[in-house]
């Protein structure tokens, strides 16, 4: 792949990744030359420094994205740069801040975005560790403080817990002081949450995590879980919730499958939520903007920190790609861009 073009709002010229020809065996990227446009109404033009992958990145990347939306999204969801030009009605950012904004299309050198998707930038951050924030940071803080209301004392099942969103959480998690119970894939990712602290550590590929989280609670269960797996997976995580208990799915296959759920679990007067980011994005801007003015100070003291993360240049996409789909990464995989 060719270096990536300088870029800026006046004229010079962008670029924005695309795959070719994709398919299971061979992933290839170009960079694409585009036109800079002027950002609009209520917009502002980010040069990117460093963009975050996502699972669902992949998925396109792979073919297989129909199998979990409704169209093909357009690569990368999130992005931490400079802000280069700002539209009209536009009061709360100037050219030159240092930004993090989720939006799609962001595996681009140059992008214009709603400023209502766009969080400024604590000084000790750089740009490749804000750009582990946005996607992780937001689905897991709408997923458990907003929608779960998770609680000091509560306990919360964390799938997953060894990627981004599920690191996130598990920050999250701590930072409300609730108990955490974690699965993951691999023995190293188990061994990783261990010596994170995490003390009930379990697989997320067999259904016996919920004897596990059984047996840690003396049969009663948990009051939260925040789940990405899939069928009896998925069934046996909503069997743990005990009263009153929240179940958050981050997952969309077996949603876009239309798959078979029991009731049987909701006796217990349970409460079941979806969480889809990319559909906030486009349809709830607002929200995405209020849930930013939460976290952003919590960024700035260091309550909340960037998660763990690999880099790679974007000349090397499709390297990083592949290093997603072998799972063996934790945390967040950032390209970034000269």
């Amino acid at each position: 792949m060719e270096h990536l073009p300088s870029t800026a709002a006046d004229g010079r010229r962008a670029a924005r990744v695309e795959l070719r020809q994709p398919s299971l065996g061979e992933l290839r990227f170009e960079l694409v030359a585009t036109e800079p446009e002027p950002p609009r109404p209520g917009e502002v033009t980010i040069q990117v420094f460093a963009a975050g992958l996502n699972f669902r990145d992949v998925l396109t990347a792979m073919g297989l994205s129909a199998a979990y939306f409704q169209d093909v999204p357009r690569p990368g969801l999130e992005c931490a740069g400079v802000i280069t030009a700002v539209g009209a009605d536009v009061a709360a950012f100037r050219v030159g801040d240092r930004v993090a904004a989720v939006a799609e299309g962001t595996f681009a050198s140059e992008l214009n975005v709603p400023a209502t998707v766009v969080m400024a930038l604590p000084d000790h951050l750089d740009f490749a560790q804000a750009a582990t924030l946005p996607v992780a940071f937001l689905t897991a803080w709408y997923g458990l403080v907003h929608l779960a209301g998770l609680r000091s004392g509560e306990r919360v099942l964390i799938h997953s817990a060894a990627g981004g969103v599920g690191t996130a959480a598990l920050a999250i998690a701590e930072l409300r002081g609730a108990e955490v119970f974690a699965t993951v894939g691999t023995p190293e990712k188990r061994a990783y949450l261990r010596e994170r602290g995490v003390e009930h550590v379990m697989d997320s590929h067999s259904v016996e995590f919920g004897d596990g989280v059984l047996a840690a609670t003396g049969g009663e269960g948990v009051d939260v879980v925040l789940n990405s797996l899939t069928g009896e997976l998925l069934r046996r995580s909503l069997e743990l919730l005990r009263i009153r208990g929240r179940f958050i799915e981050i997952g969309t296959r077996d949603i876009m499958a239309d798959a078979a759920l029991g009731l049987g679990p909701f006796r217990n007067s349970l409460s079941m939520h979806s969480v889809d980011l990319r559909l906030l994005v486009e349809r709830c801007p607002e929200v995405i903007g209020g849930l930013f003015t939460e976290l952003a100070p919590l960024f700035a003291t260091g309550s909340l920190a960037p998660l763990p993360y690999t880099p790679f240049p974007v000349s090397r996409a499709g390297l990083a790609f592949r290093r997603m789909i072998s799972g063996r990464h934790i945390g967040k995989i950032v390209l970034t861009f000269a």
